[in-house]
């Protein structure tokens, strides 16, 4: 199975990465390339390549899926968290970063790889989505406001290719660079469990999830006993006020 994913250099993308290139082939794309290669020189797999890509530069992303002949699977997993403050105080200039690499960068990758994953036997999209999609984050407006537009365009995209499953799923909270310095959150007394979260993408990337689109699923969902024949369309959705 052939991978592209975003975000390997981060600290959730790059555990990822670590368990999926073992049995698969995987391009991570991304514009800090030094990282990138870092990650490389650990992995030391022929299984692993890289392509520079600025997932908010629609162009950029263009460019660079001329490199791509095939995937199966695309992980959108980039993501910053832009200003956390009173969004009156926010300054306009990252809350514009914040959304075009969280929400746009997934819509750009998405647009470019579909023709490819059509292509597939059973092609997939993962889309990282997280806490703001279901529920507000005050002080987080421009990260909440993305991550629910992540979820809504998953949902929409569903519909729209059934021989596709693409999917949002909150990952849980993990202790990355994302939560330093930031005077208005709290660390959550107990952080998520990455193994079950790489269990979870593993099951995701795999035949055994044929069938299962249109969700927003946290990794902590009992997604190893899904049925998939009686899932009600409503389960792990974005939550809707009626």
């Amino acid at each position: 199975m052939k991978i592209l994913i975003t975000g390997a250099s981060g600290g959730i993308g790059s555990e990822i990465t670590k368990e999926l290139v073992k049995n698969n082939e995987v391009i991570a794309v991304g514009r800090d390339v030094v990282r990138l290669k870092l990650l490389k020189k650990y992995l030391k797999s022929k299984n692993f390549s890289i392509i520079k890509m600025d997932v908010s530069d629609i162009n950029s992303v263009k460019k660079a899926f001329l490199k791509i002949d095939d995937i199966d699977v695309l992980i959108n997993c980039a993501g910053i968290l832009g200003p956390v403050c009173l969004f009156g105080e926010s300054d306009m200039e990252k809350w514009d970063e914040t959304v075009k690499v969280d929400l746009l960068g997934t819509v750009y990758l998405t647009y470019f790889a579909l023709p490819l994953l059509l292509r597939s036997k059973r092609g997939k999209i993962i889309n990282f989505s997280g806490g703001g999609s279901a529920y507000g984050r005050a002080f987080h407006t421009a990260y909440a406001v993305s991550k629910v537009g992540v979820v809504r365009f998953t949902e929409s995209l569903a519909l729209e290719y059934p021989n596709l499953d693409i999917n949002a799923i909150a990952p849980g909270a993990h202790k990355t660079n994302m939560w330093r310095d930031e005077k208005h959150d709290k660390e959550p007394e107990n952080w998520g469990d990455i193994e079950r979260l790489k269990d979870f993408i593993v099951y995701l990337c795999s035949e055994k999830s044929n069938g299962i689109t249109g969700r927003f699923i946290h990794y902590k969902d009992n997604w190893e006993t899904f049925d998939k024949d009686n899932l009600s369309k409503d389960m792990f959705t974005l939550r809707r006020v009626e």
